[in-house]
């Protein structure tokens, strides 16, 4: 398939419409709040916006050279037919350029022709030393390398360190290579038949599809390391093992710091990936669990112990861990029951839709209705006697 070809005229229309709207996005020059934007990320962002206007221009306005599509002739045409076309374009034989000439007496031999397919227009009417196949591959093979390494280079660039698409370096050189390995291994081995005079049967002009796909490439790819980050594709469970995770520093996702125990920390990033959050919880319950179970035994030995603890024997203070944890807990208590007694607290509470009051009935009918937050707290409580474990069996819920 063919992509259809655009006069320069029409191109530069195309550009413009794509270039407008994108060059105000990014300098916002009739906004009077400040951009968000540093300046590197302006000069990254323009740089995106010529870099694919070129690689549109390469696609749509010039597109590799091929005399056989130029003079609509199948590759198996004679070499006298070839000359009466390309006489007949120049307007004579006499204006047809010398490396054209030298051209049409290379084409004259099938395995040129099939090196035609190969390196393309440029490798056969500009080498004029080669005579094999070694010294047109050797020739040929520069030129996407060049073009290989600069694409590589500004992949680099668009993936400063602690830029937002740094974590997409590998996926981006990745892709590169993977596609400058394959383009270099099927143009030195694909078979090429050409078939004889008078047969219309297509033959594939490999190098023109790689030099079109290769270009396409370099249109997509820095346009979707733009906007990969956005999308969060990683946390996909399927593409998550083949997209990077961006290297983000964790933000609480718990409560804020100043509301957060001593030794609290936050493990799990705001974009992990299904298998970071599957290892992540697997070890905090390998520490969970001997914590519950010492929680479990502690709590049990400090209600049966009635022996004065170390603590208050090196301080002269009377009384044992039971006594303690039962002061304690009456301590507890008495503070809960005076927060809760206090009308402007109960007020505060009230008005952040926080109640605490009791329900009270007039009959069957319902006079004030029970506080939000003592009904989550009922249910919370409901919750814990029907699906949580009591720690022991003698434990009776009333």
């Amino acid at each position: 398939m063919e992509l259809p070809h655009l006069s320069l005229d029409t191109f530069v229309a195309m550009g413009l419409v794509i270039a407008t709207p994108w060059l105000y996005r990014i300098y916002t020059p009739f906004s009077n709040e400040p951009s968000t934007k540093t300046r590197t990320e302006k000069l990254v962002s323009t740089a995106i916006l010529g870099h694919t206007l070129y690689m549109l221009y390469n696609l749509f306005v010039s597109p590799p050279q091929n005399i056989f599509k130029t003079l609509d002739l199948p590759l198996n045409a004679s070499p006298e037919a070839l000359r009466v076309k390309l006489a007949e374009s120049f307007g004579g034989e006499q204006n047809v350029p010398q490396y054209l000439e030298l051209l049409m007496k290379r084409l004259g031999l099938s395995d040129l022709r099939a090196l035609y397919v190969r390196f393309g227009h440029e490798v056969l009417t500009t080498c004029s030393y080669c005579q094999s196949f070694d010294d047109y591959a050797l020739y040929a093979f520069p030129a996407p390398l060049l073009e290989y390494i600069r694409e590589i280079a500004f992949v680099g660039i668009m993936t400063l360190p602690k830029s937002r698409t740094a974590y997409l370096r590998p996926l981006g050189l990745g892709a590169l290579l993977a596609s400058l390995m394959t383009e270099a291994y099927w143009i030195l081995t694909v078979p090429v038949n050409i078939s004889s005079r008078g047969s219309e049967v297509p033959v594939i002009m490999w190098h023109d599809v790689f030099v079109q796909l290769r270009h396409a490439l370099f249109l997509v790819l820095p346009l979707l390391i733009t906007i990969l980050p956005s999308l969060n594709l990683h946390s996909i469970p399927i593409l998550g093992a083949f997209m990077p995770a961006p290297e983000t520093a964790a933000t609480p996702n718990l409560p804020p710091s100043r509301f957060q125990l001593q030794g609290q920390q936050t493990l799990i990033p705001p974009n992990a990936t299904l298998s970071h959050v599957s290892n992540l919880t697997l070890k905090t319950l390998g520490h969970l669990m001997p914590t519950l179970h010492l929680l479990k035994y502690s709590h049990a030995s400090i209600m049966r112990s009635q022996s004065p603890s170390s603590s208050s024997a090196e301080s002269g203070e009377d009384g044992n861990l039971h006594a303690q944890a039962s002061e304690w807990w009456r301590e507890e208590a008495r503070e809960g029951s005076i927060v809760r007694s206090d009308e402007d607290v109960r007020k505060v509470l009230k008005a952040s839709g926080l109640s605490m009051d009791e329900e009270v009935k007039d009959g069957d009918a319902v006079v004030q209705p029970e506080g939000q937050l003592l009904t989550s707290a009922k249910m919370a409580v409901s919750m814990l006697q029907e699906q949580g474990a009591p720690p022991s069996e003698h434990w009776i819920f009333q």
